[in-house]
């Protein structure tokens, strides 16, 4: 983290209008650097100098989320090769027909693979002749190309069939000197579209694979882009909306990242549509693919990002070590969770 970063966070906390009382806030970091034997940075991090969270307590720190995410126990290097390359992912969905979107064509630097045949492209009039096939030949009028290994958003392109000659010149470049997936767009559910139609607005559930073998979804909040951006990742500048485990519906607040100034949202700011109250189409079919996915890549911790289409939900991809401090707020603090103990163990 820069010191630029960190500067801007002082300041986004100094212009705080939803801050506690000073010598409550001096009180609650003192108290917590006591308890958790560590200094607390992530009580600013996480906005529990806000008035709303009553319980900072009940939050993880930095060395309690370290400690689970980056456990081997959960984390097994066999299944987090499976979530971390999303070429391989796509592959293993595809071979159990796990819903997910279709790779039509990818590429290992100039190696270009499109219908069962191999092209060497070198330059960008290649690269314009390549996507053109692959556009004439298929139905679709958009492509996402995604990075084998992005992660946050990086690296993830929307190719437009009626742009396509004015985006290559902008990022052709990159494809040819990197390794890149190219899948089939998907139709997003209307009622999700009210929303925010720019991106695919994906739901994440985390999940954790206890001692039993029994699958746990721990945390769930569905995010959303916005300023017209095509990605919806909270680390690319869009924020998310926790979401109620049960029922499916959408908490009040949406929340932004600090590092994009760490605003409060009850209504989408590009549509103005509401947040609260609003129940997720396909909810409970979510779920239940979650805890089926599960089953084919058992990695103890993981978050799943679903989207929902009109005919039901589609996972868009597995990852491990989530940011597991986003469904927390949803929660309301993971230490308070009856599983917290075990999650933490190393053994």
């Amino acid at each position: 983290m820069s010191l630029k970063d960190n500067m801007y966070r002082i300041k986004v906390f100094i212009k705080d209008r939803d801050k506690k009382p000073p010598f409550v806030m001096v009180s609650e970091f003192l108290n917590l650097w006591v308890s958790k034997g560590n200094i607390p940075m992530h009580y600013f991090g996480r906005f529990l100098y806000r008035k709303r969270y009553t319980n900072p307590s009940d939050f993880m720190d930095m060395k309690q989320y370290r400690a689970i995410i980056f456990s081997k126990r959960n984390n097994e290097e066999e299944y987090v090769h499976l979530l971390s390359n999303k070429f391989l992912f796509s592959l293993l969905c595809e071979k159990h027909s796990l819903p997910t979107p279709a790779v039509l064509s990818y590429n290992m630097r100039g190696n270009f693979f499109y219908a069962n045949s191999l092209s060497r492209i070198t330059n960008l009039d290649e690269l314009i002749r390549f996507f053109e096939n692959v556009f004439n030949t298929t139905s679709n009028e958009r492509l996402f190309i995604k990075s084998f290994c992005g992660y946050g958003g990086t690296e993830v392109f929307l190719l437009h069939r009626e742009k396509l000659k004015e985006q290559l010149k902008t990022f052709g470049d990159t494809l040819l000197t990197s390794a890149f997936i190219h899948q089939e767009s998907i139709e997003q559910h209307a009622e999700i579209n009210k929303i925010y139609p720019s991106s695919v607005n994906t739901i994440r559930f985390e999940t954790y694979i206890d001692n039993s073998g029994k699958t746990n979804i721990l945390g769930t909040f569905i995010r959303f882009g916005a300023n017209g951006r095509v990605v919806d990742n909270v680390s690319s500048g869009g924020f998310y909306v926790p979401v109620h485990p049960e029922t499916g519906t959408l908490l009040a607040t949406g929340i932004q990242s600090m590092i994009f100034g760490g605003n409060e949202f009850e209504k989408h700011p590009d549509t103005n549509f509401e947040f609260e109250g609003f129940k997720i189409p396909f909810f409970d079919e979510a779920k239940a693919l979650c805890i089926k996915l599960t089953k084919y890549v058992p990695n103890r911790l993981a978050g799943w990002d679903i989207a929902i289409t009109p005919t039901g939900p589609i996972v868009i991809e597995g990852n491990h070590t989530p940011g597991i401090t986003v469904g927390e707020i949803g929660y309301g603090g993971y230490v308070k969770h009856p599983l917290f103990t075990e999650m933490i163990s190393k053994s």
